[in-house]
């Protein structure tokens, strides 16, 4: 039976969690959050989610058949559907299918989106390009936020998040990342950025996130230099890198393959909504 839980529960060092725990980094995340919200049975599944309109994140056991568990499972969902238009959960694919195969009501069935999961255990040389890695400083902070930005809003439309892009918070986050010295960008021989790309450290792994190239310089090489160096910088530190992609993307997964990056299979990224009426 499920009940609410604490950041501590057993279950987030249990054998099978942590066969997943890099693919489910995020949940790394929530959990040092200030704001979190957890329900588990403590050994098949557990839900975790920071906020209202952020993402719930949905952990279950590989090849979980238990039809009872299941449906206990769905209705734990009840519980992180909000009044917004949108509530945004993230799983494995076979609970996801699981969901579709049952007809689950509340399911927005045209918001499918696979998340690609990658992790790198050493770098590949990639075809060299004109420019160079550096790091974003402040006196950049106006251009570097354009990109930060249309990043942004590119997953709002892609993922229909809740929260609400401006520039002004493009521009705040951007100021965040260049003080903690964690955002990046790429410059051509003319000294234009051309793209960007940041890390968040967490428990001793390293995901790359923010990643934006100009449009009319994409599959140039540009990305895949910049994921390549930023990737060999953080090894270097001894901290495991990895990230998530956009999977039905195949230039942006080109490039990290060819930075030296293993892909390690999706999860799924689904909505529902609240006022539409579940029967199975």
């Amino acid at each position: 039976m499920y009940k609410k839980i604490e950041r501590d529960n057993k279950i987030f060092n249990s054998e099978e969690f942590l066969k997943d725990k890099y693919k489910f980094n995020i949940v790394t995340k929530i959990l040092t959050g200030d704001e979190v919200l957890l329900y588990s049975d403590e050994e098949n599944y557990f839900f975790a989610r920071n906020r209202d309109g952020k993402p719930t994140w949905i952990w279950t056991k590989d090849n979980l058949k238990d039809k009872k568990i299941l449906e206990e499972i769905i209705d734990v969902m009840s519980l992180y559907l909000t009044d917004l238009k949108y509530d945004q959960f993230t799983c494995k694919k076979e609970f996801y299918d699981y969901l579709l195969q049952n007809n689950y009501q509340k399911l927005n069935k045209e918001d499918y989106f696979e998340l690609g999961f990658l992790i790198c255990n050493g770098v590949k040389e990639v075809k060299k390009v004109d420019g160079n890695m550096q790091k974003a400083t402040k006196d950049e902070v106006d251009i570097v936020a354009e990109f930060v930005f249309k990043f942004l809003d590119f997953m709002k439309v892609t993922l229909k998040e809740n929260d609400e892009v401006t520039f002004e918070k493009a521009k705040k986050e951007t100021e965040d990342l260049i003080e903690k010295e964690v955002l990046y960008t790429w410059k051509n021989k003319d000294g234009k950025i051309i793209c960007i790309a940041k890390y968040d450290v967490v428990n001793g792994t390293a995901r790359i996130g923010h990643v934006y190239t100009l449009e009319d310089e994409r599959g140039k090489g540009y990305a895949a230099n910049l994921i390549h160096d930023l990737t060999k910088l953080i090894l270097d530190k001894n901290i495991q890198p990895l990230l998530y992609t956009d999977y039905s993307y195949p230039a942006s997964n080109k490039a990290y393959i060819n930075a030296g990056y293993e892909d390690k299979g999706i999860l799924i990224n689904f909505s529902c909504s609240k006022e539409k009426k579940k029967t199975l």
